[in-house]
């Protein structure tokens, strides 16, 4: 069980982080689009480093790290999505983060999960893995294209369990968190560069559209990251995965886009969740 406070922010931004991407994906170039948001963020980022000040020294072995790990995940998961369909590989990668985080948050923070935690986690993990279910009747499944999903997963529970130790080695978690968007900027700005790309010249093309998500994204990171600070790791990454749940309201309520009864099943597998993990 976690405190109501924590569990309502992290379910906050669980849900802006929905928004931001169902904003991206709308646009025709969403791929194109998040690049831009993450370059921004690190913009819109400066200011708030430049008021809050650098993070402590202690803090940036895990922060550089994060940022690396992050990156490198990034990498993982647009080799995903060219190898097998966007639907199948984003589940398998929000479902992995879950539950990969635990053995992790163990091993790192000596942090074991309740009954109810344990049980939240899979059942969120068992509603994000029958979306991807369901994403596989409809769009191609290659093998490699799943074990670069499951990589990318990997890489962002390991990059949860650098954010949370990072945050809880900081004293100010502004500091952190503008620190690691600004981090993550450059270092997608770096990739774009590699690609034969002008990342200046991309950002100026979706300018107002990507910083406006960036505003959106920055909001539900610093919730999350204070959320780490304060909250046992795999229940806040479990939580945060609802994400996709929210995104698929969206889909059918905003986007009217066609949603099935296993979609349906799969948000009740998710509500079962969040409650044992609030409740229990």
């Amino acid at each position: 069980m976690i405190g109501t406070l924590p569990f309502l922010a992290i379910l906050a931004s669980a849900l802006l982080h929905a928004i931001w991407n169902a904003m991206a994906r709308s646009h025709k170039q969403p791929g194109d689009i998040i690049a831009c948001a993450v370059m921004a963020a690190g913009l819109v980022s400066i200011p708030l480093v430049a008021i809050a000040g650098l993070p402590e020294r202690e803090v940036w072995p895990w922060l550089v790290g994060g940022v690396i790990i992050n990156s490198i995940g990034i990498r993982a998961a647009m080799v995903a999505y060219t190898r097998t369909s966007y639907g199948l590989a984003y589940p398998i990668m929000r479902a992995g983060i879950p539950l990969l985080a635990l053995p992790i948050a163990i091993l790192m923070f000596n942090e074991w999960p309740t009954s109810g935690g344990a049980l939240g986690v899979i059942l969120i993990s068992s509603a994000l893995i029958l979306l991807a279910m369901i994403a596989r009747r409809a769009g191609k499944a290659e093998l490699s294209g799943v074990g670069y999903a499951l990589f990318a997963a990997l890489c962002g529970a390991g990059y949860v369990a650098a954010d949370a130790m990072g945050v809880r080695l900081s004293a100010n978690v502004v500091s952190y968190a503008a620190m690691v968007a600004v981090g993550n900027a450059l270092m997608l700005a770096a990739m774009v560069r590699i690609e034969g790309r002008n990342p200046v010249a991309l950002l100026a093309r979706h300018a107002r559209l990507s910083f406006g998500i960036s505003l959106i994204s920055m909001s539900s990171f610093l919730i999350y990251i204070w959320a780490l600070k304060v909250t046992p790791v795999a229940m806040a990454a479990a939580l945060r995965e609802t994400s996709v749940l929210f995104a698929t309201a969206i889909a059918a309520f905003v986007l009217k886009e066609k949603i099935g009864p296993l979609h349906w099943c799969a948000a009740c597998l998710a509500l079962g969740g969040i409650v044992a993990i609030r409740l229990f």
